[in-house]
């Protein structure tokens, strides 16, 4: 048997041609859109029921998660702990999630038991009574998650990094503080309970087992819900102006560093190009940022770049943790990399190896019916069509060295970016 030689990387090949299951969609007979992805013997069912209860509808900071999170502790008929008795009897989970664009609460169960786990399903949906003694148990555990985060550098690096780019009295922007925790009540849940998720679902995707029975008998079952979703008020952005700010913390001994910008979400006609830019900068362990920060230099043990994208904003950040000593010397390595990509066209090897790790991260994305129904649903909210991945492999496949460079001039000056600093002075 011949020895592998590990030294030598093994040869890689773009991929020419990706064929995934798409959606279909229908519209219930009470207008409610219905999105489903089948796969066949998958013996299993996740129902994702979509509101427009984001972050940006709330009134002030934390009333839409503390909403969200408050969904499955009770209703007049029945208490948080018998709801999961008797979802947990059919081995189904309920579980909600708050973003700043919307909200979400999804079923997971087995096909043969929607009819049964619905009637709790439904309870929730028109009849949470938000019961005080779990609220109280929320915002007790919330403010405690506070407190433990406030001594973590990243998170208050994250939170002056948003305020400063997109502006502070904005969903995008705007961050939950201690006192906001005192305007959370049963008032102030339930009212915006009764304005966001009691007029109406804003699409319902279904995925798994998803078969002509199963979408009838969900559909049965909201027949008699509202189907009327309230606006997605507008998010008005504030702003950009580049900055440095050093938050001080005197007992870290690692510094927080952020650096980067506001910049575009996926409507844009450069986000797709831009995404291979940010994986040959920073997107995965081989790239350049890794070699030079962690691996040639040592200063950290990670680091990464990532392209955040919002329905009506987006941002592009590198973010690290380095020693205090040595993070200086970090940032100007940092600010080197991307004076690289301005000032260089990116060689042909690398360009491959960034492309073929780009086009397979996005084939482990779609492994599995409810990944598959998560990149249905993020062409459902962005208003594209299937055709947006099929040009997004192209877009990847075609992009050339010196379109990433005239990328890198566009928009990655180093006059435009923010650097956010948390650490010992």
């Amino acid at each position: 048997m011949d020895n592998l030689n590990r030294t030598i990387a093994p040869k890689s090949s773009i991929i020419a041609n990706m064929n995934f299951l798409h959606g279909s969609s229908y519209t219930t007979q009470n207008n409610i859109p219905f999105h489903y992805l089948h796969v066949a013997e998958s013996n299993v069912l996740k129902i994702d029921f979509v509101f427009n209860a984001g972050m940006r509808n709330q009134l002030f900071n934390g009333q839409a998660t503390a909403t969200g999170s408050m969904l499955t502790e009770g209703t007049s008929k029945y208490s948080s702990k018998e709801l999961a008795d008797k979802l947990d009897a059919f081995g189904a989970y309920l579980q909600s999630k708050t973003n700043v664009d919307d909200a979400q609460l999804t079923l997971y169960c087995l096909p043969k038991f929607l009819p049964q786990v619905m009637e709790y399903v439904i309870a929730v949906l028109t009849d949470c009574s938000f019961p005080e003694k779990e609220l109280d148990t929320y915002k007790t555990n919330a403010i405690q998650r506070f407190s433990v985060n406030q001594q973590r550098n990243s998170f208050l690096n994250r939170r002056a990094f948003y305020s400063s780019i997109f502006g502070k009295n904005n969903a995008y922007g705007s961050a939950v503080n201690q006192e906001d925790y005192a305007n959370i009540s049963r008032e102030t849940v339930s009212t915006f309970y009764q304005n966001n998720i009691l007029p109406g679902i804003k699409y319902v995707m279904i995925s798994g087992e998803a078969t002509g029975v199963v979408i009838s008998q969900l559909e049965s079952f909201l027949v008699n819900l509202s189907s009327s979703p309230s606006p997605s008020k507008e998010v008005v952005l504030t702003g950009n102006i580049p900055e440095k700010i050093i938050l001080e913390n005197p007992h870290s001994v690692q510094s927080a560093v952020r650096i980067g910008r506001k910049l575009f979400g996926r409507k844009h006609p450069d986000f797709k190009k831009m995404q291979v830019l940010n994986m040959a900068l920073g997107g995965f362990f081989g790239s350049r940022l890794m070699k030079n920060i962690r691996e040639e230099k040592g200063l950290t043990y990670g680091i990464y770049s990532a392209m955040e994208s919002y329905l009506d904003a987006g941002s592009f950040y590198i973010e690290t943790e380095i020693n205090n000593e040595l993070r200086d010397t970090g940032v100007t390595e940092i600010l080197k990399e991307i004076a690289d990509l301005r000032e260089n066209p990116i060689g042909a090897d690398e360009l491959n190896l960034v492309k073929n790790y780009l086009l397979g991260s996005f084939l482990r994305s779609i492994d599995g019916p409810f990944s598959l129904a998560d990149r249905y649903k993020m062409i459902l909210d962005y208003g594209f069509t299937y055709d947006y991945y099929t040009e997004f492999v192209e877009t990847i496949r075609a992009i050339s060295a010196f379109e990433i460079q005239l990328l890198a001039n566009q928009y990655l000056q180093e006059k435009d970016l923010t650097t956010i600093i948390v650490g010992r002075k």
